[in-house]
This record gives C-alpha cells, sequence and structure tokens, in this order.
C-alpha cells in the first residue's frame, strides 16, 4: 500500500479478506462436524440395531425349523413350544428392522424379500408338514420335507444372510463417512489456525512498518517542541489520520510559538506597569487598623497571586468612632482593584460625611452610575470604642459572626482588669447612658448550629436572647491567653492590650444581610437597612468574604460555614490575632496550594482601654 494511504481503508480490506477466509474455514468445519455427527448417529441408532435384530431373527427362524423337524421325526407335541414361541417374536423383529430401516430403500427390499421366503417356508413346509404328523400321515410329512423343506429354508436363510450382508455394507460406510469428516473438521481448523495467525502476523508488520513508525517519528518531534525547540517540522508521513494528525500538531506548535512571543511580550509590558500595579495594591491597604478600646487585625490572601477584589479598611471618624468596611468585587486583577479602590473612597467618603452605613451603601452605588457587569458585596459598620455600639449594614455580604464569650474572673485578678462580669450584651438591648437602641427593624440573626457552640438568636423581648434550647456552651473552664496583640496589616503588632485568664462560655450569632449586593441593577431608595449591636469586652465580631468558606480540598468539598463556626468556638480564649492566624491555618489545611478564590477576613475585638 501507498505510503499516504488511507489508514482505515487498508485496515478494513485486511479484515475483510480475513473475515472471508475464516468464516469459509470455520463452515467447513461445521459442515464436516454435522456430516460427522450424522453419520455416528445412523450407524449407532439405526445400522447396528438393525444388525442384531437380524441375527435375532435368524435365530428364530432356525428354531422353528428345528422345532418341526423334531416334531416330525419323533411325534412329540412338546417340541412345538418353540415353534409356537417363535411365531409371536418373529413379527415383533420383523416390524422393528423395517422401522430402523425405513431410510434405505435397499435394505427395505432385502426385508421384503425375508419376509416372502419366510412365508414360503411357513406355508408350503411346516404348517403341512405339522398337519400331516398330527394326521398321523409321517409319509406325507417326510415326503415335504424331502421335496421342498429343504429348499425353502434355505431360501430364507439365503435372504437373510443377504440383508446382513447389505446391511454391513451400509455400516461399513458410516464408518468411513465419520471419519472423512473428522478429517476434514481438522483440516478446516487447522486451516483457519493459520489464516488467523496469517492475519495477525500481517497486521503485526503493517502496523510496525506502515504505523509504529510514523507515529514513533511524529513523538520524537513532539517531544523536542516540548522541551523548548518550537522550530523543529513536525513530520508529515505515514498514512492520511497521521498525516493530518501531524499537520494538527504543527498548527499548535505554531500557535504556541506565537503565544511565547506573546508571553514574552506580556512580561515586558508588566515589568513596565509594575509600579503601576504596587501603587494600587497600597491604596487598597486599610487607613488604620488600631483605635483606643477596640483591637483589629486583617488578612488577605489573593487568588493565584493576582491583585486581589477582596479589601478591607479602618478608618477614625471625627467624633472618635471607626469605621470598618469589608468587600468583594467580582473578578480579579487590575480592573477588579481598580472597581475596589473607587468603592473604598467612596465609602470612607460617605462615613467621614457623618452618613449611617445602610445610606452610605445607597448613596455610593447611586455615585457609580452604570457599572456593566461589576458588582460588589460590602459589610459596612460603625464602631464607638466607648460604648461597642456597632452600626451595621450587610450589601450581599455573607453573614457576619459575632462570637459572644461570657466572662467569669478568675481568681483576684479580675478586680485589676476592669473588665466587667455577669450577663453579655445582647444586639439591639438599650444600655444605660445610651438610648439608641436597634433601627433595623425586627430582624433577628439567624442561627448558625456548630459542634460544642451555643447559637444566639435575637429575641422577642426587646432583642434579648440567650443560647438556644438544647445547646450547649463551649470553651467551659479554658484560660484565655495572658496577651493579644494588635496588628497592622502586615500582620507586626502596635499594642501591648493584655486580657486577664477568665473562664469562659461562648456561642456564636449570624448577622445576615440587610440589602441586596451593590450593584446599580437592584438599587432602590432604602434598600439598604442599619442594624445595630452592642460589643462587650472579649466579644469578636468576625467578618469575612465568600473565599474563606467556599476554599474546596481536592474531593471538591467546600469547607463551609459550619467548619468556620466551629473553629471560632474551637478555644474560646483565644486573642483575636491568634483567632484570625487559626482560621486562615485550618482553611489552608483543607484547601492547600493557590486559592482560586481571594480569601478575607477581619477581626473586631473591644477591650477595657
Amino acid at each position: 500500500m501507498a505510503g499516504s494511504a488511507s489508514l482505515r481503508s487498508g485496515i478494513r480490506v485486511l479484515v475483510v479478506i480475513s473475515t472471508v477466509a475464516v468464516v469459509v474455514m470455520l463452515s467447513l468445519a461445521v459442515f464436516a462436524a454435522l456430516r460427522a455427527s450424522d453419520a455416528a448417529a445412523e450407524r449407532g441408532e439405526r445400522l447396528d440395531p438393525a444388525a442384531t435384530t437380524t441375527a435375532l431373527l435368524l435365530a428364530d427362524f432356525v428354531a422353528q425349523e428345528s422345532a418341526v423337524r423334531g416334531y416330525v421325526i419323533t411325534g412329540q407335541e412338546s417340541l412345538l413350544e418353540r415353534y409356537t414361541r417363535a411365531d409371536l417374536t418373529i413379527p415383533r423383529q420383523m416390524n422393528r428392522l423395517q422401522l430402523l430401516l425405513a431410510d434405505f430403500p435397499d435394505l427395505i427390499e432385502g426385508t421384503v424379500a425375508v419376509e416372502s421366503a419366510y412365508q414360503a417356508w411357513r406355508s408350503e413346509v411346516a404348517e403341512p408338514e405339522v398337519a400331516a404328523t398330527k394326521a398321523g400321515d409321517l409319509q406325507r410329512a417326510r415326503e415335504i420335507e424331502t421335496v421342498s423343506g429343504r429348499v425353502r429354508f434355505s431360501e430364507l436363510q439365503t435372504s437373510v444372510a443377504n440383508l446382513g450382508t447389505a446391511i454391513d455394507t451400509e455400516q461399513t460406510a458410516a464408518s468411513g463417512r465419520v471419519e472423512s469428516s473428522a478429517v476434514l473438521l481438522l483440516s478446516s481448523l487447522g486451516t483457519a489456525a493459520i489464516v488467523i495467525l496469517g492475519v495477525v502476523l500481517t497486521v503485526l508488520n503493517v502496523l510496525r512498518r506502515w504505523l509504529l513508525r510514523p507515529i514513533d517519528a511524529l513523538r520524537r518531534a513532539v517531544n523536542a517542541v516540548a522541551a523548548g525547540r518550537y522550530d523543529t517540522r513536525i513530520p508529515e508521513v505515514g498514512p492520511s489520520e497521521i498525516v493530518e494528525l501531524a499537520g494538527n500538531i504543527d498548527a499548535m506548535r505554531a500557535q504556541l510559538v506565537q503565544l511565547v512571543r506573546q508571553n514574552e511580550r506580556s512580561w515586558e509590558a508588566l515589568a513596565q506597569e509594575g509600579p503601576a500595579v504596587i501603587a494600587l495594591r497600597d491604596a487598597l491597604t486599610p487607613s488604620v487598623l488600631h483605635a483606643p478600646g477596640l483591637l483589629l487585625r486583617g488578612r488577605v490572601d489573593p487568588a493565584r497571586g493576582e491583585l486581589a477584589g477582596d479589601w478591607y479598611d479602618s478608618f477614625e471618624l471625627a467624633d472618635g468612632r471607626l469605621g470598618i468596611v469589608v468587600g468583594d468585587v467580582s473578578g480579579h486583577g487590575a480592573v477588579a482593584g481598580v472597581f475596589a479602590l473607587r468603592l473604598k473612597q467612596l465609602l470612607d467618603a460617605a462615613l467621614a460625611r457623618g452618613a449611617d452605613p445602610g445610606p452610605a451603601i445607597e448613596w455610593v452605588v447611586n455615585s457609580l452610575g452604570e457599572t456593566d457587569e461589576m458588582f460588589a458585596t460590602a459589610i459596612v459598620a460603625v464602631v464607638d470604642p466607648a460604648t461597642g455600639e456597632v452600626r451595621i449594614a450587610n450589601a450581599g455580604h455573607p453573614d457576619a459572626l459575632l462570637l459572644r464569650r461570657t466572662r467569669v474572673p478568675d481568681g483576684p485578678k479580675a478586680a485589676a482588669t476592669g473588665l466587667e462580669s455577669g450577663p453579655i450584651a445582647r444586639p439591639g438591648e438599650r444600655r444605660p447612658g445610651n438610648e439608641t437602641g436597634s433601627t433595623g427593624g425586627d430582624q433577628k440573626p439567624a442561627p448558625v448550629p456548630a459542634a460544642g457552640g451555643a447559637v444566639s438568636v435575637a429575641g422577642e423581648d426587646g432583642g434579648k436572647s440567650g443560647p438556644s434550647p438544647g445547646t450547649q456552651a463551649a470553651g467551659t473552664g479554658t484560660k484565655a491567653p495572658a496577651a493579644a496583640g494588635v496588628a497592622n496589616g502586615d500582620g507586626v503588632g502596635m499594642g501591648a492590650e493584655r486580657l486577664p485568664e477568665l473562664r469562659s462560655r461562648a456561642e456564636v450569632t449570624r448577622l445576615g444581610a440587610t440589602g441586596p449586593m451593590m450593584s446599580s441593577l437592584v438599587a432602590s431608595g432604602g434598600a439598604w437597612r442599619t442594624e445595630t449591636l452592642w460589643l462587650e469586652p472579649g466579644d469578636v465580631l468576625f467578618v469575612y468574604t465568600d473565599g474563606l468558606v467556599e476554599a474546596r480540598d481536592g474531593a471538591n468539598h467546600q469547607f463551609g460555614l459550619d467548619r468556620l463556626v466551629a473553629e471560632l468556638l474551637r478555644l474560646a480564649d483565644r486573642g483575636p490575632a491568634e483567632l484570625l492566624d487559626d482560621v486562615f491555618e485550618v482553611v489552608r489545611r483543607h484547601a492547600p496550594g493557590r486559592p482560586g478564590d481571594d480569601r478575607t477576613a477581619i477581626v473586631i475585638a473591644r477591650t477595657t482601654r
């Protein structure tokens, strides 16, 4: 076949030829097997029983002739009993013989000849002799025997012998057919095996010379390209299918060379634009991460090393309160970073003008105008360090988590710390000296079940609530760390605020969304509400983005909110900095490697100073 012939057509021709040969051989083998089976059945089921029956029939004839002759000579009628018994068996033997030889016309004629000879001997010899002997005419009986008795019986014996010889001839012929069929069967199977072996050897030779060699040449060329020698020519040899494959690989090589060139140009452009990216990242870092009476720490792990679409910020307002923003912009890279920077600046400006978080979000969305496909979620909060009041709005962002810890002073150190003991203030509770209460209506934070921890739900009696019935508080009897540091955006300690040694009970409250995500498509007047809650010393407000709980392991299982709550409750007395680091570590162990999405979180805790 030509080197450029179609692999498919060549294989088709080879398969058709080999199939026809094998089918012919197998057909001959089947024919031989059926023929041998028929011949064996013919001899075993018909001819052999017929030969036996013929022998038995001859024995009955001899018995009758001997009985008649003895009766004629002696006159003893007891000798006729054998004659009578044979009269019963001979008809049955004749019928059986005719049934066995029904498919052999020549042999059936032999049985007819035997029947005729037997009837002639019986009517002309046996019955007259018996009748004459019974009448006492022994002379007449001897004359019959002398004149025709021996002749008729000899004819009967001859006809039986001829039938036996014919049956023996058919037996020999059947045996010959069995042997010839066996020879044909073996030769057919042998020929089929030789044909199959020849086809296999031919296919192996064709594959080696016509297929494997071109593939090996193609493999060497592809390996050369994979090693970086992009100018290697891809050989186009072999069947048309391999030639087509080689052409496709060469086209892919050309595209790869083009992508490499583009990548080199992109790296050059990136090297030139690096300062702008660094400046943009610096602009997204928080303004301040500490304030009197508050401990704050935040962390951003960007996706795949890109410029993050997540950000957080905290800054001091004119009245001494602290503004805190955590946001998540759709997408990654420079475009998402620029959009995040715009949101950050606008939210900072709105809070600096004294706007509540809900109206601030609405003003920012209206100021952005049309954002096409870009959107963001955010949590905006204003915290009063002096009273612990937190006014918060959630624009379609994952629920914030409020970790409340009922602290019981352990020993005389409590008097020196200035921390309060006893019941913890709940979201929306009116406190002495502050009558602002909640401005968010009747919203109730949704409970989060977690192993070992209680779930707090805002009650119906003015907003007070406690652990849910049947739940168990976590952290009983645990000692708090001696100190919790306050860190800046780089994680460097900025203070030495110390927490007392306490016995603690912990519970987590979910703070759900108070409005839709930040997008002009869903903007409307009053779409975002502001809620009020209170932080007690030791409480921790944990705000995060979806990349933290949606981190997936190798089996594509998310880290999930339940695991996050369980980690918050695992050691109730950890400081905020240690708590944040432990959360990121347990997420990293669940989903190692570069994050598939930005992971951002911030913790806010109130101190006594």
